[in-house]
């Protein structure tokens, strides 16, 4: 009897221990995983970005098999992925200027026909003057490069290879100028960190320490984590105006540390749409000539001649009543504008005014805002110096 029951035991033993080897060679959804993200260890890996707290992942595009114009890819919120119910939208959009024009030629072709030599040169001239609105549209409707700044870490120090890869292919990929710090404290610091809890909270504490507002719109930084196939990179960006994690995604690289690219996600629209909602500004300083002056951005951050900026003289921190935490900051006393004259350097510019300036200055910011918007503020601006003066 204890032969036999010593045997069962043996037996159940070498049962568990061949399942916990299988279950050790396989991936099972329900076990909890080492990799960062939702990437399943299979040829088909998921990828997932996160956007100001909205989890995107990146699927098949329904509308690229009528339309080989479409991306192969398009990037949906997850929740939307996971329950298939997500469709290319193309209805009722409205219709590019190009379209609107073949549509116009194409129901005025009859009394076209008929039109004499004066209103067909008539005709001319106008499709020269709206060629010519439109390239001034193109040129002033540029979108400007956000500048990014890289916040020292134990990856950076170590692997210099993945931020310089990275840099390039967030330049390449979004409308953005990404730098890394000089500061040689910061950087020694920096080498120091590893998880991405203590690197977020020291980025955070140093944010506070500089100078409102900061020369850059982001702050970025990258931590590690192993997994059992793959070495995975996070990438997070943290907003400069309020300090607040903004949006992340990760990239892999394999056991022998050769990175898989891309490492920026392929067409990562949530991310340009974030970039190109920030609010763009550099600063301005004063020369000796007048009504001259010099601008910390030009054809790297894709300024270019005749570009309209106005200039702000103060800047003031918006905080929540009631938690006392930073909104961002408002820029205030507009001084007038300036316009784009030369360049100089990798990122440098001159910039003259057409008016002289409400007062003077050594340095101050500069912002694009649309020109309707400036007109519509004007009154108010003067409004409210009138009232001030009174």
């Amino acid at each position: 009897m204890n032969h036999q029951l010593q045997r069962l035991t043996g037996l159940a033993l070498l049962l568990i221990t061949a399942s916990l080897l299988l279950l050790a060679g396989c991936h099972v959804p329900f076990l909890p995983q080492n990799e960062i993200d939702s990437f399943p260890l299979d040829e088909e890996l998921i990828e997932t970005m996160e956007v100001q707290g909205i989890r995107y992942t990146r699927v098949i595009n329904p509308q690229a098999a009528g339309d080989p114009t479409a991306p192969a890819a398009i990037w949906v919120p997850s929740s939307a992925a996971q329950g298939g119910s997500y469709q290319a939208y193309t209805a009722f959009l409205p219709r590019t200027d190009e379209q609107s024009e073949v549509a116009a030629a194409g129901s005025a072709a009859a009394p076209a026909a008929a039109a004499t030599e004066t209103a067909v040169n008539e005709e001319s001239s106008a499709a020269e003057t709206r060629e010519n609105e439109l390239q001034e549209k193109q040129n002033v409707d540029l979108p400007l490069r956000r500048r990014a700044l890289i916040f020292p870490s134990r990856i950076s120090a170590k692997r210099p290879d993945i931020i310089s890869l990275l840099s390039l292919e967030l330049e390449e990929r979004l409308p953005l100028r990404v730098n890394e710090s000089e500061d040689p404290a910061l950087r020694q610091s920096g080498r120091l960190l590893s998880s991405r809890a203590e690197i977020g909270k020291a980025a955070r504490n140093w944010l506070k320490k500089q100078k409102i507002p900061t020369t850059f719109q982001f702050l970025i930084y990258i931590d590690s984590s192993s997994g059992r196939n793959f070495h995975f990179y996070t990438c997070t960006w943290i907003d400069a105006q309020t300090g607040n994690k903004v949006a992340s995604f990760t990239f892999r690289a394999d056991l022998k540390g050769r990175l898989l690219r891309p490492l920026v996600p392929d067409n990562p629209a949530p991310l340009r749409h974030l970039v190109n909602a920030t609010s763009w500004w550099c600063k301005i300083r004063s020369r000796k000539e007048v009504d001259n002056y010099l601008l910390e951005a030009g054809h790297l951050s894709d300024l270019n001649y005749g570009r309209k900026l106005t200039v702000f003289n103060k800047v003031t921190p918006i905080r929540d009543p009631r938690s006392k935490k930073p909104l961002g900051f408002l820029f205030s006393e507009a001084l007038g504008e300036v316009y784009v004259s030369d360049f100089f350097a990798a990122d440098g510019s001159l910039a003259q005014s057409r008016k002289p300036l409400k007062a003077s200055f050594k340095e101050a910011w500069a912002l694009e805002i649309p020109s309707a918007e400036n007109q519509a503020s004007a009154p108010a601006i003067q409004a409210k110096d009138e009232e001030n003066s009174d």
